[in-house]
């Protein structure tokens, strides 16, 4: 329904205005009727009138004034003016004010339904247009967006050549200056003994990750989030604290399992250089490719043990009730895939911990031990050089995290 509002100072006009044609059987609801024209402004700011009938001469603001403030008020409002004035100027004024027709008192029924009519054609013209215009810019705004994720996907996966790279660097122009984290990973599906079980399908479960990613990464300075090769996604932050990356990595993986059900593949890389950011896909993409190719019960050992390496008392039989195996079997499955003891995995992914929390200077380091699940600083010092080749205080001075 379009909305029609009637200012005038005469209630038996506003009556009669209200009876004089079956504005329901026209499409036309009469929302609002105003008695001068300053209330008349002041309801049309909420009424959002498409069609109003205006008198001249009403107190506290005429008829002209309203008309000129709902210009700037509401623009796309279309103005009759019925009035008893007959006098050239009056109409000249409205005319410059952009009104749609002006009508003469005592107005006649088939004058006012010809103009009406009239006016609604107008309407309904814009109203088509501006829905044209919005779904061309969607349109616009989703094919630059689809480009924009074809540019990145082709970049990091070596397609473009570097005339080429250079050329469209230019024309989405994504600010990134200094170091960057880059992220890449695969949806699993159900990788973990109590996970809700949901079939997905592929195409709306990645465009579901990459909605949730794109949300929490926005904080950051500057991010993109892209589908890379098929069933990889990609995100490139510019990196300002990289606790905080790292963390809100955790927390997103944490939030698709919670709220989608599934796991994910995860593989994260500090890349110093711009054009190192292919070089680093190729060794991330890899490294998914191992990872994919274990057997699910190993994959999931290795998700338990990256959530819960903190547990100072985390053990083999622990894990492997967990996994609903017998311990003796989940030793070997670790062995044959992996080439590790259970302990040495634990280690490994507990020293690869505290290599990240290094990166924050003020955490001292008995309370990095503890964070990855040793007691004692001392065994800790001794099981990070033993793995490393230096100590965690020199690791730190060294600035290689």
């Amino acid at each position: 329904m379009w909305k029609l509002m009637i200012a005038d100072d005469e209630p038996r006009i506003r009556n009669g205005l209200c009876k004089t044609l079956p504005w329901a059987d026209m499409g036309i609801e009469v929302v609002a009727e105003a008695e001068n024209g300053k209330e008349a402004l002041e309801i049309a700011a909420s009424a959002c009138p498409d069609l109003m009938f205006v008198d001249i001469n009403m107190p506290f603001m005429n008829g002209l004034e309203l008309i000129e403030k709902l210009h700037d008020q509401n623009p796309n409002c279309l103005v009759i003016v019925i009035s008893g004035h007959d006098e050239f100027s009056y109409a000249q004024q409205a005319v410059r004010l952009n009104a749609f027709d002006y009508l003469l008192k005592p107005v006649q029924k088939t004058e006012l339904s010809s103009a009406v009519n009239k006016a609604l054609e107008v309407l309904m013209k814009d109203r088509v247009e501006q829905k044209h215009t919005q779904w061309m810019n969607h349109k616009l705004e989703f094919n630059a967006e689809t480009m924009r994720e074809e540019f990145f996907s082709k970049w990091i996966t070596g397609k473009l050549t570097k005339e080429q790279f250079e050329e469209e660097w230019l024309f989405f122009q994504p600010q990134f200056h200094g170091k960057i984290s880059m992220l890449l990973l695969k949806p699993l599906g159900k990788v973990t003994a109590n996970a809700p079980s949901k079939i997905w399908d592929p195409a709306l479960l990645e465009f579901a990750i990459k909605n949730i990613l794109s949300e929490m990464l926005p904080q950051l300075p500057i991010s993109t989030v892209f589908s890379a090769e098929k069933g990889r996604i990609a995100a490139l932050t510019q990196i300002s604290d990289l606790n905080s990356i790292r963390a809100i990595y955790q927390e997103f993986e944490r939030v698709v399992m919670t709220y989608l059900g599934v796991s994910m593949l995860l593989t994260h890389s500090v890349v110093e250089q711009l054009e190192q950011v292919p070089k680093h896909y190729e060794e991330m993409n890899q490294e998914l490719i191992r990872e994919s190719a274990l057997t699910p019960i190993v994959m999931m050992t290795k998700k338990y043990l990256e959530t819960y390496y903190y547990k100072e008392d985390l053990s083999l039989s622990e894990v492997a009730e967990q996994m609903n195996v017998n311990a003796t079997y989940l030793s070997k499955l670790l062995k044959r895939d992996l080439g590790k003891s259970f302990v040495d995995c634990l280690t490994d992914i507990r020293i690869k911990k505290a290599i990240q929390y290094l990166n924050d200077p003020t955490s001292k380091m008995y309370e990095i031990a503890k964070k990855v699940g040793y007691q004692s600083q001392h065994y800790f010092s001794h099981t990070f050089k033993k793995m490393t080749g230096v100590s965690p205080l020199e690791y730190r001075k060294r600035g290689d995290y």
